[in-house]
C-alpha cells in the first residue's frame, strides 16, 4: 500500500494563505476587538469605555443625521429650513444641540394641467401660498427650483410643462383636422361617381371603410343622443 509523500496541513492556510481563513478561528485579543468595532488601535489603551467614547472614537460626522442635499429632498420647504438650536448649562459645562423641523403636512392638491389629484409632502406655509396663486399649477411653475427644494416639485413641475405643449399640440393638430375634414368633405360632396369618391380618399389618405365605419358610429351616437328628447314629447302627444 502506497503512502503519501507529502505533509497533511491543519488547514488550507498553508497551501494558500491569502484566500482561507485562520486555521484557529478569529484573531483574539483586545486590540482586534476594538478593531472590529471599527475603532482605531489605540481604543484598546483607554480607561473609560462607554457609548459616548466609541462615539468620539469612531470618527462618525457630528452632521451625519442631518436631512439630504436640497436637489434631493422629497418635501416643498419654500425657503425653510431646518435649525439647530444650541443650549447650554448654567455653568456652560454641557452644550445641547437640537434640530427644529419646520411643520411638514402632505398636501393633496388638484391639477388642472395633468388633470388628477397630485399628493406631495410640503411645509404649512406652502398650503398658504398655493391658495394665494390660484392653485397648485401656478404655484408649481411660478416658484424657482432653490425656492421649492424638493425633486417631487421638480418632476411634478416637468410633467406639467410637457402636458401644457401636448395641450398646445392637440388643439393644432384638432384645428387642422378639421379644416381637413371640411375641404374633403365638400369634395365628396361635388363627387358625382365612385372613382372621384375613391380619388378624394386617396387624396387625404383615407380609408374607405375606416370612414365609413366611422360615419355609421357618428350617426348611430347622434340619434341615440337626440332619442331621450323626442321620449317626452311622444309621451306627452299619446297621453293627449
Amino acid at each position: 500500500m502506497l503512502k503519501r509523500t507529502t505533509p497533511t496541513s491543519f488547514s488550507s492556510f498553508l497551501v494558500n494563505p491569502e484566500t482561507s481563513s485562520a486555521p484557529h478561528g478569529p484573531p483574539r485579543g483586545l486590540v482586534n476587538r476594538y478593531i472590529s468595532l471599527g475603532l482605531p488601535p489605540w481604543a484598546a489603551w483607554c480607561n473609560k469605555v462607554n457609548k459616548y467614547s466609541l462615539y468620539r472614537m469612531s470618527d462618525a460626522s457630528p452632521r451625519g443625521f442631518l436631512p439630504k442635499a436640497p436637489q434631493e429632498m422629497d418635501v416643498i420647504w419654500l425657503n425653510e429650513r431646518v435649525r439647530e438650536r444650541v443650549r447650554t448649562s448654567r455653568n456652560v459645562n454641557n452644550v445641547y444641540r437640537q434640530l427644529k423641523y419646520p411643520h411638514v403636512k402632505t398636501g393633496i392638491h388638484f391639477s388642472d394641467t395633468l388633470d388628477h389629484w397630485v399628493q406631495i409632502p410640503m411645509v404649512e406655509a406652502a398650503m398658504f401660498e398655493i391658495e394665494k396663486d390660484g392653485g397648485f399649477d401656478n404655484f408649481i411653475l411660478s416658484r424657482s427650483g432653490m425656492e421649492l427644494k424638493s425633486k417631487y416639485g421638480e418632476r411634478i413641475r416637468r410633467h406639467i410643462l410637457v402636458r401644457q405643449k401636448e395641450i398646445k399640440k392637440n388643439f393644432v393638430l384638432e384645428k387642422q383636422a378639421g379644416f381637413l375634414a371640411s375641404h374633403m368633405i365638400d369634395e365628396l360632396k361635388t363627387a358625382s361617381s365612385k372613382e372621384e369618391v375613391e380619388d378624394v380618399f386617396a387624396q387625404y389618405g383615407v380609408e374607405r371603410k375606416r370612414f365609413l365605419s366611422e360615419l355609421a358610429r357618428r350617426v348611430f351616437q347622434r340619434e341615440k343622443e337626440a332619442a331621450p328628447a323626442d321620449a317626452p314629447t311622444s309621451s306627452a302627444s299619446a297621453a293627449v
